[in-house]
């Protein structure tokens, strides 16, 4: 790949998205985009939102080295494998997950949120018995940061729960360099140049975090089970 093509892949990123686009990728409905950009410090710019600045006060990741991370991860779980006698040995990725992407920034893009609750299929458990578990503590969730797009809508990406949950590898995503306090100077959630290293386990953040989102849960009358759930017919009482 020529040099030229490298950078445009790069800063993808960058470009602007619309408002239809954003509440696609975060799993809500359009009119949610205001308060959510208000509560991270989001800025529309233009017609639209800048992919980049997503990646940075929502996500709390760096687009920019998401490449960098892509290329360390595929190298770390690859191998030498040789196809034929007189073949010669070539480096393969053992994750086919990670072997499909090529550009770890758009992958993440395309994938969106996930509302925690939502991760039922991913575990293999019916809606409501994943939703009591979950209650319960006894979900494996990835030891990775999770989305509060509000008090009680607990987001995920994807990639983080396919491989904690398949492969026991927790992502370690470039955290964001680059941040804008609000208007009025305090720092909205998502909006951090550093985050703590997580170091309690999984069970414990369960505990934590998502007891209190789940009981949050619970106070809302709305929430009803669905065999296939939709981000915004199910979550959007609870916004």
């Amino acid at each position: 790949m020529s040099r030229n093509k490298t950078l445009n892949s790069k800063f993808k990123s960058i470009e602007e998205v619309s408002g239809i686009a954003l509440a696609q990728h975060m799993g809500v409905s359009r009119n949610r985009i205001s308060a959510i950009a208000t509560r991270f410090g989001l800025i529309k710019v233009g017609k639209g939102f800048r992919k980049l600045d997503v990646f940075r006060k929502i996500h709390g990741v760096e687009p920019m080295l998401l490449q960098a991370t892509l290329a360390t991860l595929k190298t770390k779980y690859s191998e030498n494998i040789t196809s034929g006698e007189n073949a010669e040995p070539e480096m393969l990725c053992l994750i086919e997950e990670l072997e499909g992407i090529t550009d770890l920034a758009e992958t993440l893009w395309d994938q969106g949120l996930v509302h925690l609750t939502d991760l039922a299929a991913e575990y293999g458990y019916a809606y409501d018995t994943f939703r009591k578990k979950l209650k319960a503590g006894s979900i494996n969730l990835p030891p990775a940061r999770p989305i509060e797009l509000s008090d009680n809508r607990v987001m995920y990406r994807p990639l983080d729960v396919v491989m904690w949950h398949r492969h026991g590898i927790a992502l370690d995503l470039p955290r964001a360099v680059v941040t804008s306090p609000r208007e009025d100077g305090s720092s909205p959630p998502g909006a951090r140049t550093s985050f703590p290293t997580i170091d309690a386990t999984p069970e414990s953040m369960t505990e934590a975090v998502f007891t209190t989102a789940i009981a949050a849960t619970d106070e809302k009358s709305g929430f009803c089970a669905s065999s296939a759930p939709s981000a915004d017919a199910l979550h959007e009482p609870r916004l």
